[in-house]
């Protein structure tokens, strides 16, 4: 993992939080990054959270007055690379000192700072405005090593929050983890990240050690498998993981509601359904705890987006927790402050899979001892309509003289169910274990996470319970196809009366998919009462000016989904034919024997150690025609056990060799990709490898295309320590060291170089090599 420049030192991934909404408004005319246009009121948002009780009177003025506020942007070093310690230095000792004590234009400017919760100070924070970075010189640079680390996968954009889930997961490295609502792929990168935690440690010795033949090459054995329900987000995910370089993960395409069961082969050869040992729901959620980045919160927020999704919600927690391994651990998170959207769902989830003694909430108190938080609401919340009318229980929604269309979205699991227990009753569910981080504690957005722990098999869930009986009797009457979503899951759900939930259609969130028994037919929408549609965006690159914070200069990926609303269809205007995303191409693995790896092997001195049953390519006919991929052992597992399912596999592997054109015969097309350098370099033999320890030679081959090698006798000024090397290998691709050397480099670094007849080149693309040339050269010079 982390791609074509690996450094070493010794020692060591939305949804739940912003997701923002369509772009209109201010957003959409280019003034989204100021924030004071905005109007930040919204009488009835205020009026409901003053109504709840879940901010302390006495603090309320610090709650509101921090959701207006611009929400800071955060920052963290990738922690499953060793090189982040490197990086991190270079941040401590080169970059900060220069941003201390500035003032800009007569007002004092803040230095980014660490987050002090977050492990090992590997996550900052900086509240300086774009303005200032792009104007203010030691600003500038300090923003050009954050776009080059970013873009060579050292450093993540990521709001705080938005970091806290995957902490309490305790993720291992041979866990098998799902993320079921992935996109756009913040908290996947730090699950990856959890997986190959000491990876390259691990790695060296392996090499070193003649005695270790596993079959896995001292990588990590677990695996991610990270989902979305819609396809293009899915493909939003894939991009913002790429730069880890992880062959230990697997991009889905599935309504997480009902997540299809993967098979695998067991030791015995006969398949069995995969468990997961971890796994991340951070769900959709009507968002209102991102005010402070999501700028339509103060525009359309309204009670009905908590309604709206309560039910798909408990939904996607229930398939996890029938997906999880017993003593397993799913994390449960929103960006939402609401109580029917948290610890109703909690209460709900654990009720239908059968109480406490299947699923227990894990207490997390002494986890991020630095984090500010307040416990889990134990109970005495109301559910209140959109006109205002709070009720404290079911019966009371029952008996109200109101439209049914309405009301039928308010069921019962919205409604406390522990209320009235005592604390020694052992029936409760210990709702106070949940975690709630509210704006004003640590200067972040609104969050709610909740880790549970499942105790045994779960059996036939219990069936939904939902509202008005008319509303049932309407759903029934319909007639329901089953869709192939449904396909595989090993215990049946009750699915009687789902049909009474409005689908609400959140582009890329986990809503039932079209044709699946959960799905209610656009033509019986009930009116529409709910806000505007929302999106996650996409993550805008490094310094591209859109999107992001809106004032924090370095762009920001918004992680949370919020609630959106269906189409309208009807008789005179039927909804378009749904168009579904187009086939992938199948993974289809290489024989260890195959001719083609077996000239790989010869023509690089391959280490015979070296798992060349993991290499695969993308066509049915299994031909390595162009490119081929490298994945770890059980994601080959996955994808050859599922071959000719129904399952939706978008993304797996790492592009480790790329066939390039050659001139001569006999020289080996097949060039090692930046992107699998990091997986292959350690096993190739000394035959392709050339050592470099100046950094003008770095210099050189970064900023010139195809220098010139000469001929013997003659010397160059761009690669001179390396030529007279270069000169005596064979045409074909080779292995750039640079080595760590005092005064030169204090990193380790490896590149790809192709040697020609006359010439060598680093084979990166002409915008890596502007990110790596400040990172490798001019940094600390």
């Amino acid at each position: 993992m982390g791609g074509r420049r690996q450094k070493h030192r010794a020692g060591n991934n939305g949804a739940g939080g912003g997701r923002n909404r369509r772009n209109n408004g201010n957003q959409g005319t280019g003034e989204r990054g100021n924030y004071s246009s905005i109007p930040t009121e919204n009488a009835l948002y205020e009026f409901y959270y003053k109504q709840t009780g879940l901010i302390p009177s006495g603090e309320w003025d610090d709650f509101w007055t921090s959701l207006q506020r611009t929400l800071p942007t955060t920052f963290r070093f990738t922690g499953g690379k060793a090189h982040a310690l490197g990086v991190l230095k270079t941040l401590k000792e080169t970059l900060i000192p220069h941003l201390v004590g500035i003032e800009w234009e007569g007002v004092p400017v803040e230095a980014p700072r660490v987050l002090e919760w977050f492990p090992d100070s590997l996550a900052w924070q900086l509240s300086v405005g774009k303005s200032t970075i792009r104007r203010c010189p030691p600003f500038k640079r300090f923003q050009n090593f954050l776009v080059a680390e970013t873009t060579v996968g050292n450093i993540s954009r990521q709001e705080a929050v938005s970091m806290i889930p995957p902490l309490v997961m305790d993720i291992q490295p041979h866990h098998v983890v799902l993320d079921m609502c992935a996109a756009p792929g913040s908290k996947t990168a730090q699950i990856i990240e959890a997986i190959h935690a000491n990876e390259e440690t691990h790695v060296r010795a392996a090499i070193q050690d003649q005695s270790i033949d596993d079959g896995s090459g001292g990588r990590p054995a677990g695996l991610v498998i990270a989902n979305d329900a819609d396809y293009k987000r899915s493909h939003m995910l894939i991009h913002q993981t790429k730069r880890l370089n992880s062959p230990n993960l697997i991009v889905t395409n599935h309504d997480a509601t009902m997540y299809p069961s993967l098979l695998v082969k067991n030791e015995d050869g006969r398949k069995e359904y995969l468990k997961f040992d971890r796994i991340l729901a951070d769900v959709p959620c009507s968002g209102d705890g991102t005010a402070r980045k999501n700028y339509n919160v103060w525009r359309d927020w309204n009670p009905l987006g908590a309604i709206g999704l309560h039910l798909t919600q408990v939904r996607i927690l229930v398939r996890g927790l029938q997906m999880l391994k017993v003593s397993g651990r799913i994390v449960y998170s929103t960006c939402s402050m609401n109580p029917i959207e948290n610890e109703a769902v909690v209460a709900a989830a654990i009720d239908r899979c059968g109480g406490l003694g299947k699923v227990n909430i894990l207490d997390c108190s002494d986890r991020l001892p630095e984090l500010k938080r307040r416990p889990g609401v134990k109970g005495g919340w109301r559910v209140m309509d959109k006109d205002g009318s709070w009720f404290s229980s079911y019966e009371q929604v029952d008996k109200a003289d109101m439209r049914e269309a309405r009301l039928s979205r308010i069921v019962p699991s919205m409604f406390p169910s522990e209320d009235g227990k005592s604390d020694e009753d052992e029936s409760r569910v210990p709702l106070e274990r949940c975690m709630r981080v509210y704006p004003h504690l640590q200067d972040t957005g609104g969050f709610f996470i909740t880790v549970l722990e499942k105790r045994s098999e779960i059996g036939a869930v219990k069936s939904e319970e939902h509202g008005r009986k008319k509303m049932a009797a309407i759903a029934r009457s319909k007639s329901v196809t089953p869709g192939e979503g449904g396909k595989g899951v090993e215990v049946e759900e009750t699915l009687e009366g789902v049909e009474l939930v409005p689908t609400i259609a959140t582009s890329g969130e986990e809503t039932p998919a079209s044709g699946s028994p959960s799905k209610r037919k656009l033509t019986e929408v009930v009116p529409d009462t709910t806000p505007p549609l929302a999106k996650k965006p996409r993550s805008d690159l490094p310094d591209s000016g859109e999107g992001g914070n809106s004032d924090g200069g370095v762009p920001l990926e918004s992680e949370e989904a919020t609630l959106g609303t269906p189409p309208q269809a009807t008789a005179s205007n039927p909804s378009k034919k749904y168009k579904g995303p187009p086939a992938e191409e199948p993974f289809k693995y290489l024989p260890a024997d195959h001719p083609v790896l077996e000239s790989i092997t010869k023509f690089y001195d391959l280490d015979l150690r070296f798992p060349k049953t993991c290499f695969m390519v993308r066509n049915a006919e299994g031909i390595p025609s162009r490119a081929i991929y490298f994945t770890n052992h059980l994601a080959k597992q996955v994808l050859a056990s599922n071959e000719g399912s129904n399952i939706k596999f978008v993304h797996c592997g790492v592009k480790a060799l790329m066939k390039q054109d050659v001139q001569e015969e006999g020289v080996c097309p097949w060039r090692i990709q930046s992107e699998g350098l990091n997986i292959l370099e350690g096993w190739i033999g000394e035959t392709r490898v050339v050592h470099a320890r100046k950094r003008e030679t770095v210099r050189g081959l970064l900023k010139e295309m195809f220098p010139k090698v000469h001929a013997e006798g003659q010397e160059g000024d761009v690669i001179g320590e390396i030529e007279e090397r270069v000169r005596g290998l064979s045409m074909g691709c080779c292995v750039l060291k640079v080595e760590a050397t005092e005064g030169e480099f204090e990193d380790r670094m490896v590149f790809p170089l192709w040697k020609s007849r006359h010439s060598c080149n680093l084979m990166l693309p002409k915008d890596e090599r502007k990110h790596e040339s400040p990172c490798c050269c001019d940094i600390g010079s």
